[in-house]
């Protein structure tokens, strides 16, 4: 079940080459079509050279693109006249009278720039407009310098955040993780609290902002090496639980990915509350599609998700089994889990083994083995080799229950104030279907805000 299509959606397109690229080479999809992919992806930036190298892979020539040729003239024309006008604000701030006042607050140093140098917001933004040339040509690195100064002179919100996504956008593709998850953790709290009202104007702006943040931040997480604890941090926070289940359900792959492998000291308490999502959107999707098409849907279901649900809410170990065999080759396929794989099922393979030893007095080897995906002589081995065994139910303290119960319940009653009124929205558009297509246009309003458009 390959997620591509539906994360490139919320994604710079920029950033949907690296993920083409990776479907290259598991052979997912056929080469053509993928170079396809590619160069229509193209058409809307201006690397040419790199748009030349695709047309040629495509038509088995050596002859370069006509239609990216023609667009060398113009692009070489801006980048140039851009170019310069950014070389003269880059100069005056290399001044030593500026580089003493250049931590100051923007506004004082705005004032102290248009006495001394007749500073003007057009200077300013042809920072912003040579950010983003260099950015579409592909120099993400000049892309970033020129969005760095640009954000400490400007005083537009709008703009700024707009800078702060490019910016992001930058350090993923450059791939220096540890900007990058700084940066991401700024959009973040702009997102959240919002300095003005035109940086988020509103809450629908806000829950797609969120949706376009849930996308973009698994580079950041699954390549930094704290990143997996910061996506459990995230995504089950309130604000984002919801964004998860109004417009990315998908993403509840990724949660669980990070919360079977986690270490952290909550994870059961973690896993409480993944299951307690996984199941309600399984009983949404329900909701959502009737009986027959639920059924022709099932095995569209995301195996990662479908493992939780058949060990931890229907205790069918043998369809954990079968979940988990179907998780190695979506595993190996995704671009963000690809390195989890061994982690994933290792772990999972624990999670089934201490559920089993809890439901049953008596453990037949043969039957556990094959619970867990193992011939028998693997089953004995891999139980051996356990450092621990922990047979029966494990009792917490009441004092625990206390502060395990109390910590999540903030989340619980979001979630449920969520669900209802999801479902008093579904209720409202049965009633007037009109007022689903309003929805629609004002979502699409919504997702111009990026730096790159």
């Amino acid at each position: 079940m390959d997620l591509t299509n539906k994360i490139a959606t919320l994604l710079d397109r920029h950033m949907v080459l690296p993920l083409l690229d990776f479907l290259s080479k598991k052979e997912v999809y056929p080469e053509k079509d993928l170079l396809r992919a590619k160069y229509e992806l193209l058409k809307t930036t201006n690397m040419i050279d790199f748009a030349n190298s695709i047309h040629q892979q495509l038509n088995s020539t050596e002859e370069n693109s006509p239609e990216f040729e023609a667009k060398r003239p113009q692009v070489l024309a801006t980048y140039e006249k851009l170019q310069t006008a950014s070389a003269k604000v880059i100069t005056i701030l290399q001044d030593p009278s500026v580089l003493a006042v250049l931590k100051q607050e923007k506004n004082v140093l705005r004032s102290f720039l248009d006495k001394k140098f007749k500073f003007t917001n057009a200077m300013v933004d042809t920072l912003f407009d040579f950010a983003q040339c260099e950015f579409q040509i592909g120099s993400y690195q000049g892309a970033a310098d020129m969005l760095f100064h640009f954000r400490i002179l400007s005083t537009d919100a709008e703009k700024n955040t707009s800078a702060l996504w490019g910016k992001l956008a930058c350090e993923i593709l450059l791939q220096k993780w540890d900007v990058a998850l700084e940066e991401l953790m700024k959009l973040k709290e702009i997102i959240d609290n919002p300095p003005s009202s035109t940086a988020v104007p509103n809450n629908t702006q806000q829950l797609i902002q969120r949706s376009y943040f849930i996308a973009w931040s698994l580079f950041v997480f699954f390549n930094h090496p704290k990143g997996r604890d910061a996506l459990i941090e995230t995504f089950m926070q309130p604000a984002y639980i919801s964004a998860i289940q109004t417009t990315c359900p998908w993403a509840l792959r990724y949660l669980t990915a990070c919360i079977v492998t986690t270490k952290n000291r909550r994870k059961n308490a973690l896993l409480k509350e993944l299951v307690r999502l996984v199941a309600s959107e399984r009983e949404l999707n329900s909701i959502h599609n009737g009986e027959a098409q639920q059924q022709q849907q099932q095995h569209q279901k995301d195996p990662l998700t479908g493992f939780i649900h058949t060990l931890y809410t229907e205790y069918n170990f043998s369809e954990a089994h079968k979940s988990l065999a179907q998780c190695v080759p979506v595993l190996e396929k995704d671009f963000f889990l690809e390195n989890m794989k061994d982690e994933f099922c290792e772990t999972a393979r624990t999670m089934v083994f201490e559920s089993y030893v809890k439901v049953y007095r008596e453990i037949d080897i043969g039957v556990l083995s094959a619970t867990l995906g193992l011939s028998r002589d693997e089953g004995e081995k891999w139980v051996v080799d356990l450092n621990t065994v922990i047979m029966g139910a494990q009792y917490t303290s009441v004092f625990q229950n206390v502060i395990e119960r109390t910590r999540n319940l903030t989340f619980r009653t979001n979630l449920l104030a969520s669900n209802i009124e999801k479902r008093e929205v579904e209720l409202e558009s049965r009633r007037a279907g009109a007022t689903g297509a309003d929805g629609k246009k004002e979502s699409k309003k919504g997702g111009n805000s990026r730096f790159n458009k």
